[in-house]
């Protein structure tokens, strides 16, 4: 099994598309991970520009919130197929609302797998706030329930919901670990989706926490005899990163913390790879 790495649109949206992919070529990402508009000529302009850069692309859907149950499923489907047909690596969904009953998600769910099957591209639901999986202990049951689902592990968002480190939740975390097909690899605390700085030593509890959650995930993988996993180091821009006081400057740098993650996250598979063949 190999590594791809993939950097987020997310956070430099102020880059046209050429400065942006070159510079993510250059960084030695293998690909980007971002949404599709709608619009064909304008899908088509940017999945041609990937092409010309050589970069893989995984898809994201965010955009369906409708709170009326019959719109969201059909705006879901919608996006679901518009990504689908531009042929990503796989497409990371926001699915479903935390509000909707489990029936409610259930059947979202069941919709994406069968566009997953027709289209033939993996869906990936992503453990966040405001959607299904939005807890540890409220996404078990999906997990048991649906063996088929695919799961985009960013466990910082549970920490936050929980105002834990998951301790005491380790059955979710290990059911969930099974199911990663794809990792968000952002390090979280109890209090915040995201620490101020991963770097900071005050933060190494949670680092280090991640690191093994994430190796965690690369093992399963190993063992399940994935070709490769996907990773996107995704610290976030305003507002999950603060701004200095009175000011719209960020305290922090996203995109060297973003290569300091993808360091550790190789680092540390050193150490699995080393441990898994000796």
């Amino acid at each position: 099994m190999h590594l791809k790495f993939i950097y987020p649109r997310w956070g430099s949206s102020e880059l046209d598309w050429p400065a942006f992919l070159g510079k993510v070529k250059e960084a030695g990402y293998h690909g980007v991970e971002m949404d599709l508009p709608i619009n064909l000529l304008q899908k088509k302009k940017i999945c041609c520009l990937l092409k010309d850069f050589e970069l893989d692309f995984v898809a994201q859907h965010w955009e369906t919130k409708e709170v009326n149950f019959t719109k969201h499923q059909d705006n879901l489907k919608r996006h679901l197929y518009n990504l689908a047909e531009a042929k990503p690596l796989l497409i990371n969904s926001h699915t479903g609302m935390d509000f909707y009953s489990y029936a409610q998600n259930a059947k979202l769910l069941e919709m994406a797998h069968s566009i997953e099957e027709e289209t033939g591209v993996a869906i990936t639901h992503e453990t966040h706030r405001s959607r299904f999986s939005f807890a540890a202990h409220t996404c078990l049951p999906y997990l048991e329930e649906y063996p088929f689902i695919k799961l985009t592990s960013d466990f910082s968002h549970w920490c936050c919901v929980a105002e834990s480190m998951l301790e005491n939740q380790t059955i979710a975390i290990q059911k969930a670990i099974k199911h990663t097909y794809h990792i968000h690899a952002r390090v979280g605390s109890a209090q915040t989706p995201q620490v101020i700085d991963p770097r900071d030593e005050n933060n190494k509890n949670e680092l280090d926490l991640f690191l093994k959650w994430w190796g965690d995930m690369l093992k399963n993988a190993i063992a399940t005899e994935r070709e490769y996993m996907t990773i996107v180091p995704e610290y976030g821009p305003h507002p999950y990163s603060l701004y200095y006081p009175n000011t719209k400057s960020p305290m922090r740098n996203q995109w060297e913390i973003n290569n300091f993650v993808r360091k550790e996250i190789l680092g540390h598979c050193c150490y699995i790879y080393q441990t898994l063949n000796s």
